[in-house]
C-alpha cells in the first residue's frame, strides 16, 4: 500500500529524516509512536508533500509520490488529519465537511456511513466549527478527510488534548473505519495504550529512523514504553 524507502526529509537546511524506510500494508492499521522531537509528524508531513524530501522513495501501490504536489497525492487517496485539526473555525460544521470533497472536484455528497461514525456531527451541523469541543473537532477533521473515500487515512496525533470520552469514541472510529471500508490507517500517537488497543503494527521512532517494528499482539509493552522514555 504505502512504501517509504531511504527518505531524506528537512525543514530549511536542518535534516529531519534521513534514510528513513517505513511500510504501511494494504488493510492495516499501523501506528507510528516515539517521543517529542524524533520525527514522526515531519513523516506524515513528507508522505503528503508538505516538507522537502530530497532522497528516497514514498510509494502508494508502486507509484512512487515523491515529485506530486501535495493535492495530487491527495486525488491518488491518502486523506491527511494534521495535527492540531486545521478545522475553519467561522464555517459550519456542514461547510467543513464539504470542503473534504475537494479533492473529487467538489461533487457528490457525503457518505451516509460518515454520521454513523460519528452520530454527533448532523446535530451540530449548522454550527460553527470553532464552537465545537477538541474531540468534537477531531471527528470533524477525520470526518472531513473521509467523505472523498480516501484508500488511506493518516492521522497525526488523534488523541491530542482530548477528553477520555471521546478517545474511546476516536478509537471505535478508526477501527470501523478500517472494518467497514477497508481502509487503511497510518497515525502517530503518543498515548501508548491506545496504539496498543487499536493498531495492528506499531513502529518505535528515535532520531528520524525506525528502531523496533512489530506486530502489536506480539509487540513487548514494556519494552516499547522502554524505548519511548530512554
Amino acid at each position: 500500500m504505502l512504501k517509504l524507502s531511504n527518505v531524506d526529509a528537512y525543514y530549511g537546511e536542518s535534516c529531519i529524516l534521513r534514510n528513513l524506510s517505513l511500510e504501511v500494508p494494504e488493510g492495516k492499521i499501523v501506528g507510528l509512536i516515539g517521543r517529542n522531537g524524533v520525527g514522526k509528524s515531519t513523516t506524515l508531513r513528507s508522505i503528503m508533500g508538505l516538507i522537502k524530501t530530497p532522497e528516497g522513495k514514498i510509494q502508494m501501490n508502486g507509484e512512487d509520490l515523491i515529485k506530486l504536489p501535495t493535492y495530487e497525492r491527495v486525488k491518488r487517496g491518502i486523506g491527511y488529519v494534521p495535527q492540531g485539526r486545521d478545522i475553519f473555525p467561522q464555517m459550519t460544521v456542514e461547510e467543513n465537511i464539504e470542503l473534504g470533497l475537494q479533492p473529487i472536484g467538489g461533487k457528490g455528497k457525503i457518505p451516509d456511513y460518515i454520521y454513523d461514525l460519528f452520530p454527533i456531527l448532523p446535530q451540530f451541523a449548522k454550527r460553527k466549527g470553532g464552537s465545537l469541543s477538541g474531540g468534537q473537532q477531531q471527528q470533524l477533521a477525520i470526518a472531513r478527510a473521509l467523505v472523498a473515500e480516501p484508500k488511506i487515512l493518516i492521522l497525526d496525533e488523534p488523541t491530542e488534548g482530548i477528553q477520555p470520552s471521546i478517545i474511546k469514541d476516536i478509537g471505535a472510529a478508526i477501527q470501523k473505519i478500517n472494518q467497514w471500508k477497508g481502509i487503511t490507517v497510518l497515525m502517530v500517537e503518543q498515548y501508548l495504550d491506545f496504539v496498543l488497543k487499536h493498531t495492528d503494527e506499531i513502529n518505535v521512532m528515535e532520531k528520524g529512523e525506525i528502531i523496533y517494528h512489530s506486530e502489536t499482539k506480539k509487540a513487548n509493552a514494556a519494552e516499547v514504553q522502554k524505548l519511548m522514555t530512554e
